[in-house]
């Protein structure tokens, strides 16, 4: 008895475009996660009159909660196999030095500002 021929599939792969991110905000909805990734950079013109902009770009994520839950143990793993070969990952001096300026200002903590 001869089988029938399967059907081909033509598969097409669209690659995203590479996003450094600087800043990351999370919320949620009884549906899904939403993970908004953030890149600010200065952007300035070549005129003498022209004010000097800031740009923000945005990268959402939407997810639901179980793939957020997935997303955020293989995260963890990847976390504690990369301590393991480069030691461990701690907060970047000049942050650490933000929260000594802070703290001496009297306030708790320091705050990036999020304009989005």
């Amino acid at each position: 008895m001869e089988q029938p021929e399967q059907p081909q599939l033509n598969i097409e792969v669209q690659n995203g475009v590479d996003f450094f991110a600087d800043q990351v905000s999370v919320s949620h909805n009884p549906l899904r996660f939403v993970v908004d990734f953030t890149r600010t950079a200065p952007r300035i013109d070549g005129s003498a009159t022209s004010q000097p902009r800031i740009v923000m770009s945005h990268n959402v994520v939407l997810i639901d909660p179980y793939l957020a839950l997935e997303f955020v143990n293989v995260l963890k793993d990847n976390i504690a196999r990369y301590e393991k070969r480069y030691g461990k990952i701690s907060r970047p001096a000049q942050l650490k030095k933000l929260d000594e300026e802070a703290k001496k200002a009297g306030k708790k903590e320091a705050r990036q500002e999020y304009f989005g």
